[in-house]
């Protein structure tokens, strides 16, 4: 992965993500961990199938 996108990725991830762990916080069970991390996980393959319709919508209409 280019460092550009590494960076945005980082960018998203404290956005979007450390407002959660912050909440949480420490106090919370492993399990709870386990399951906000499969969440996430799912959200950003939600968000990437999301964004790869939205490139393939431009690309359709640039092409026409």
């Amino acid at each position: 992965m280019s460092n550009e996108k590494e960076n945005m990725r980082e960018m998203f991830e404290e956005m979007f993500f450390s407002p959660l762990t912050n909440f949480f916080g420490p106090q919370v069970s492993e399990e709870v961990r386990n399951h906000l991390s499969l969440a996430r996980i799912e959200m950003l393959k939600a968000m990437r199938t999301f964004i790869e319709s939205e490139i393939d919508k431009l690309e359709k209409t640039v092409q026409d």
